[in-house]
């Protein structure tokens, strides 16, 4: 699975400022470890300097002193040195070679380490500035590591700020990715640019091109199966006529069997003609406005037309809520889309079975269930279902059309449509639950 382009970016910049932090850090600290090692000299040059112009005040015994602190850590002794050939005192600090030519020298003396300093006077004598050298380390890692102190600070901050601005700067596309996700399947109208990065605009106007280009593909879909549905209509019902004519002419009864089911078919082909009619018609943008309308109201009419064939099932079909719901919805698509579910109920309900509704008020939206005591849908189906001519079972009755003119009818509407098992001990029955706007 390949990252993000965002992670790529902070990885990338995450990496190349820990590279240089890291980079710099070692830089600043060997630099100023060099750079205190090489003052500790100078102040010893110093220091030899001024005692070379000052006229050495040491007693011309051999005997040393320490300066700068009498401290083991801050002392620097000064001695002078032995003439060539002259055995080296005792009352030396320290047992330095005769022989020391001048400038640094860095000698073992008393299992330590010293850095020594041989600095010549005008007299011929010769002046020896001594200091230890785990006190100097000591001294350049401390100038070393305060030189590190702002890479160690810095570097954390500055990847949080990395971070920071990315995201920002990312904020816009997080922004599309949401709307785009948040569309409905139906909604193809173009993305705004306005607020969106100039590089990202261009592949804006791309989308918005290929979503125009769909539209139209759609658009001309429907117009091909509303006008092929519409062509078919005519020669069906000239069909349907003749057919009817032709069953009051006197025949033998395998003729009439056999016209018998060219009228069935005929009456299936209508059926189909009508479906599609009434597809399209769902499927093209929404057109007269939402308006407030009672759900009882829209109920009765449908419940009114449907409920001779509930009757001839022997199926009982009646709602289970007396309080009355105003829904914001257009009253004829509505009454259209619960006629389907409704209709479809009592053809997969068994006889002597039954087909209950139930309505819930909520502050935002009116829940309305259609539960019955059919076979249900099996929840791997509950997706495809919607799709146009699909059929759980193929040679059933139904011409697939039915619920993929609800789901397009409440796309336009703004209902939630959800399919769930109205017995989940027996696993039987389906309940369609119905989130509607409310008024």
């Amino acid at each position: 699975m390949k990252r993000s382009l965002q992670a790529q970016l902070s990885l990338a910049l995450t990496a190349a400022i820990l590279v240089v932090a890291v980079g710099a850090g070692g830089f600043g600290f060997v630099t100023a470890y060099r750079d205190s090692i090489r003052s500790q000299d100078d102040l010893l040059m110093q220091v030899g300097a001024l005692l070379k112009h000052s006229g050495a005040a040491l007693s011309l015994d051999g005997a040393g002193m320490a300066a700068a602190g009498d401290e083991h850590d801050s002392r620097v002794t000064v001695q002078w040195l032995p003439d060539p050939g002259d055995p080296p005192t005792d009352a030396a600090p320290l047992p330095l070679p005769a022989d020391l030519a001048e400038g640094f020298h860095t000698l073992l003396l008393h299992h330590e380490y010293f850095r020594v300093y041989v600095q010549a006077l005008p007299n011929g004598k010769r002046l020896a500035l001594a200091q230890e050298t785990d006190l100097r380390q000591h001294i350049a890692q401390r100038s070393a590591w305060r030189a590190l102190l702002p890479f160690v600070v810095l570097a954390p901050l500055l990847l949080l700020a990395v971070q920071r601005i990315i995201k920002r700067l990312f904020a816009p596309l997080q922004a599309l990715r949401q709307e785009i996700d948040s569309r409905r399947e139906d909604d193809l109208q173009p993305i705004a640019e306005r607020l969106l990065p100039r590089e990202v605009q261009a592949f804006v106007a791309a989308i918005n091109g290929l979503l125009a280009r769909v539209e139209a593909g759609m658009a001309a879909q429907r117009r091909f199966v509303a006008d092929a549905a519409h062509e078919l209509r005519t020669p069906l019902t000239a069909l349907s006529l003749q057919a009817e004519r032709l069953g009051q002419a006197p025949m033998s009864e395998t003729a009439r069997e056999r016209l018998t089911r060219l009228e069935t078919g005929l009456q299936r082909a209508r059926q189909l003609v009508t479906q599609l009619l009434a597809l399209a018609r769902a499927q093209t943008p929404a057109g007269a406005a939402l308006q407030p309308c009672s759900l009882h109201e829209v109920l009765r009419e449908v419940i009114e037309e449907l409920l001779p064939l509930a009757q001839c099932k022997q199926i009982d079909l009646g709602v289970d809520s007396e309080r009355d719901a105003c829904v914001l919805t257009q009253p004829q698509e509505l009454a259209q889309l619960l006629r389907n579910l409704i209709d479809n109920a009592i053809a997969y309900t068994p006889a002597g079975g039954a087909v209950s509704l139930r309505m819930e008020r909520h502050a935002q939206w009116v829940a309305l269930e259609i539960c019955d005591t059919g076979p249900g849908i099996a929840a791997s189906e509950r997706e495809r279902v919607f799709q146009p001519f699909y059929r759980i079972d193929p040679s059933g009755q139904g011409s697939g059309l039915g619920l993929a003119i609800v789901q397009s009818i409440a796309r336009r509407l703004g209902v939630t449509l959800r399919l769930e098992t109205a017995d989940p001990a027996q696993q039987s029955g389906l309940r369609v639950r119905l989130l509607i706007p409310a008024a």
